[in-house]
């Protein structure tokens, strides 16, 4: 009976941690989208995505 009590919580937090997860992950897509946009339309040079995604694997590279 306790266990699953143990268990049924520990469900709840993991249940709610990967909804707060995803949350924020999508918050930062949607932002990012919008800076983005709003960087180009100011005129602002901003770098393509595979030039970022080099970027992120030269620092990963420097990092291990």
């Amino acid at each position: 009976m306790r266990m699953r009590r143990v268990v049924r919580a520990v469900s709840t937090f993991v249940t709610q941690f990967c909804i707060a997860l995803v949350k924020a992950v999508v918050m930062c897509v949607v932002l990012g989208l919008v800076l983005v946009t709003i960087m180009h339309s100011m005129g602002v040079p901003v770098p393509s995505a595979d030039d970022m995604l080099r970027g992120v694997s030269r620092l990963a590279d420097v990092l291990s």
